[in-house]
């Protein structure tokens, strides 16, 4: 491998003007030869000020008309040079080293894509923390390990959109991706795994990611999306929804009928049921209040497991049955 390979960096966009400056700012920051990476946009039409702002930064700029981020993907890959595909979003910042510490990866025998950890920034809301918290320590993100924090460079089946690099060559071989709601960078990695080539997912290959679904309604409709996107993955690939996805996504139908059968039929063990569902959301806001040291976060975890299991569930279904 050259020392600095050509890597072409795709940053989908629609309507992010309050977030890509200080993406393309630390884009046009990162360690590594100016003239070795691109920087190309592939916007949805946005009607602010987003593409204006990346033109200023000299990105190059294209449209998509699908309305997904597939889509977009599969735009920018169209008008890549590089060696390299990077793929970021206009709500991240990456670090300076991102590139460059991804390359040392490549050298591994079979390791065609390279990721990391998304993380949350710490000037967002207590919500978003929370959010992150939960996202990092429950089945719903099953396979997605770059929601959690792995300690050292580890194999794993799945590596971020917001936070990947692999060998363009290889994409050229599996795009272009389905364009589904979500979970389009889950369907991009299974594609590459199932060719027998690897993925890395690197504790020193960092993005801080504002998430733009930081409220409860935008969490909701979030999850929801999530569990539609990972239904319609799994009708391409039937093992791309793990059996805990399932659970889950039939759990809360399941869950309240038994609820109103106990409560008629034993209210000793239906109020057992429910105590071992409180202590269950005070583990978790215990576990947050000791690893985060914030009770602003802490007491938001159970609203932020409950809005997780109901929009997965609601979700799940909703695509299952239509």
């Amino acid at each position: 491998m050259t020392l600095h390979p050509v890597i072409s960096i795709i940053i989908p966009t629609k309507n992010n003007a309050e977030t890509i400056e200080d993406c393309m700012e630390s884009l046009v920051g990162l360690e590594y030869p100016k003239d070795q990476y691109e920087l190309i946009i592939v916007d949805g039409h946005s009607r602010d000020g987003t593409v204006a702002i990346a033109e200023r930064y000299g990105a190059k700029i294209f449209y998509e008309d699908g309305g997904t981020r597939a889509a977009a993907c599969n735009v920018g890959l169209s008008h890549v040079r590089g060696d390299y595909v990077a793929f970021t979003d206009a709500d991240c910042i990456v670090d300076k080293m991102w590139l460059a510490n991804a390359l040392k990866y490549f050298e591994e025998a079979e390791v065609v894509g390279v990721g990391g950890p998304n993380i949350v920034p710490d000037d967002v809301v207590s919500f978003g923390k929370a959010i992150d918290f939960v996202l990092s320590h429950t089945i719903f993100s099953a396979g997605a390990t770059y929601a959690k924090r792995l300690g050292v460079p580890m194999e794993v089946e799945s590596i971020g959109g917001c936070n990947s690099i692999y060998q363009t060559a290889v994409l050229k071989e599996v795009f272009p991706i389905n364009e589904i709601p979500t979970a389009e960078d889950a369907l991009l990695n299974h594609r590459i795994r199932l060719r027998g080539l690897r993925l890395i997912d690197a504790p020193d290959v960092v993005v801080w990611h504002y998430r733009h679904w930081d409220t409860p309604k935008l969490f909701f409709r979030r999850m929801i999306a999530y569990s539609r996107g990972r239904v319609q993955a799994g009708r391409i690939y039937s093992e791309m929804v793990k059996p805990m996805h399932k659970l889950a996504g039939f759990s809360l139908p399941v869950v309240c009928l038994a609820m109103i059968m106990l409560f008629f039929i034993d209210r000793s063990i239906f109020l057992a049921v429910v105590g071992m569902g409180l202590f269950l959301l005070l583990f978790f806001l215990v576990k947050c209040l000791y690893e985060t040291k914030s009770l602003d976060v802490a007491i938001l975890v159970p609203v932020v497991i409950l809005i997780e299991w109901i929009g997965w569930s609601i979700g799940y279904m909703r695509e299952t049955f239509t």
